[in-house]
Parts: structure tokens; sequence; C-alpha cells
């Protein structure tokens, strides 16, 4: 069956043309305000600013949003996926709720507009999606679309979170490296969220001097628990089977972000005994290649465990029971 005929034109080109042109001033043209600065921009704009892709001076040192770019592509791509079985369903649009849904998201959007807070243009542009989808082609179609529609939300930039979720995630950072390091034999101290080497009077080395790392919001995991986050839901909806299986590797993204920034942070440490200070962590402006590099073991090791995890859960949980009449006979 064609996606697109002249059959079924305006089933689907008409709706999917309207909605760009009802979205494009929604997204791209109307100024909206934020709750960082006193500027307005479109929703766009401000996307791009959080994923250091802007113009505007807001940037946050802690958190990078570049992932949320390729969240549409991937969206796109999921449908493209379900297209036979899309295509498949009966077309049979729910008038009333989705006018109901597309009022809500009116109202949400000019909320955020005049509360001068985006994340109400974020809810109120995934309300208009589901909307659409349920007045032009129905719940079945909806129920279809329901995980693409729901991963979009990774498209959408949250840096509120970052007061909530860093801090906690530094001081369990600092924690666990502290008593780490303590147990392999690196006498260390803890001070709030920062390591510092244990004073050694028979060395002559002063307490900091051989490392002193300060966990800050990048390194205490929440730079790469969204984008963990956003590849766990989507590697575990393409290629793990079971309902339990994926959300198992989804949640399990938040221990792994966290056993990868603690892999980082011991690297760092033992970057600074062995090779100083200013090569494994350069500085706040200018940190070293050692420190950079570092942050790609975050995701090496989480995404590592993650196929170990995935592939154990397929090949095992999986497996049917055999019963007693299957068992071969001993001779």
């Amino acid at each position: 069956m064609n996606w697109v005929s002249r059959k079924n034109l305006n089933c689907w080109v008409a709706p999917l043309a309207t909605t760009v042109i009802f979205l494009t001033p929604l997204i791209f043209l109307i100024p909206y305000a934020t709750s960082y600065g006193s500027y307005k921009r479109p929703l766009a704009t401000l996307i791009l600013d959080l994923c250091k892709f802007g113009t505007s001076t807001h940037q946050n040192a802690a958190l990078d949003y570049s992932y949320c770019l390729l969240v549409p592509p991937i969206v796109v791509y999921l449908i493209y996926l379900k297209k036979d079985e899309i295509a498949a369903l009966p077309i049979k649009g729910s008038t009333g709720a989705g006018l109901a849904m597309l009022f809500l998201g009116i109202f949400v959007y000019w909320f955020g507009i005049r509360a001068e807070m985006q994340y109400y243009g974020y809810a109120a542009i995934q309300i208009f999606l589901a909307a659409i989808v349920i007045w032009f082609w129905g719940w079945a179609v909806f129920r279809k679309l329901l995980f693409p529609w729901g991963f979009f939300l990774f498209a959408w930039p949250m840096p509120f979170l970052d007061p909530i979720i860093a801090l906690p995630l530094r001081l369990i950072m600092s924690e666990m490296a502290y008593r780490i390091l303590n147990l392999v034999g690196i006498p260390c101290l803890q001070n709030g969220t920062g390591l510092l080497s244990a004073p050694d009077a028979a060395a002559g080395l002063l307490i900091g001097q051989r490392f002193h790392i300060d966990i800050a919001d990048p390194c205490s995991g929440i730079r790469s628990l969204f984008a963990l986050l956003m590849f766990s839901a989507l590697f575990a909806y393409l290629f793990v089977p079971k309902f339990w299986q994926q959300w198992t590797l989804f949640l399990c993204a938040f221990p792994l972000a966290i056993l990868g920034n603690l892999c980082r942070v011991l690297l760092l440490v033992f970057g600074c005994i062995l090779f100083g200070n200013a090569f494994a962590l350069g500085t706040d402006d200018e940190p070293s290649a050692y420190h950079e590099g570092c942050g790609f073991v975050v995701y090496g090791v989480a995404l590592g465990v993650e196929f170990l995890l995935a592939e154990l859960m397929t090949r095992y949980a999986t497996r049917p029971k055999t019963t007693a009449m299957e068992k071969p006979l001993s001779a």
C-alpha cells in the first residue's frame, strides 16, 4: 500500500501540511519568554541557545543539551518504521477529543508566554502533536505512535532539573569516590563535593598536594544522564522484545550514569597522581585533553554495561523452558 497516493492525499498530505503551517509560527516565529533572562525569543531559538548553538548570552556551563537536536530526525525515522502498520489502520479521527486537546494546548502556550516560562511552551507543542494525530487520524494511530510521541519529550531542554538532580549526584559521586580511593590504598579526604589527597608528613606532602578535585555539576553525571536516558529508551524500544526488559534497560540509565562518572572521577585522580594536576585537569577555562578524554569513559562504561545487560536478558530471560516431555531420553 502506498504511503501517499491520489486516493489518500486528503487523508495524509493535507493534514501534515496543515500541521506544519500551524506549528511553524508557534515554534519559529512567535517570541516566547524564558525564565532565564529578560529577552524573548521563539522556542526554537531558546532550544538552540541551550544546545550551545545559539547566539544568546545565556549559557549553562553545567549542561549540554545538544543531543536534543537528534530527537526530531529520530522520531521521523521511528514513524517511518511504522508506516506499513499505520497505513493498515482505519483512519477514524476523533474531532471532539482532538479539538479539546488542541484548545488545551493553546491555553498552555498562552499561559507560558504570560508566565514567562518556556517549559509551558514545550508542553503545549507536545499536546498539539497528540491533538493533531487524534483529530485527523484517530486513537488507533495515536496508540501506534505513542512511543515516538513520548520519545519527543527528549527534544526539550530541561535546565531547571540541574539544581534538583546535580547536587545530590555530586554528593553521591564524591562519597563513592572517597570510599573507593581509601579502600584501594589512596588516602583521601572529602570536603563537601571535593576530594583532596590526605597529608603525608613522611613525604612532606600537604593536604591536597597530590590531587585536589572538586566534583562540579558536569562531573556529577547529569550531563550524561539525559543523553543516556534517551539512548536507553531508543535502544530498548528497537532491540529488546519484552516490555519489562525495555523498562529495566531504561531505568538502568540512572545507576549506569553514576557508574560511568565514578570511573571518570577515579581516572582523573589517578591522572593527577601519575602526571600532575596540570596534565590531568587543566584549568576551568581550558580543560586538558586528558580531562576531556575521560569524559568519553562515561559513555563507554555505561553503554558497555547496558549492551551486556540487554544481551543477558534477551538470551536467558526469553529462553523457552524445556518441559519434561521435550527432554531427550537417556539411552
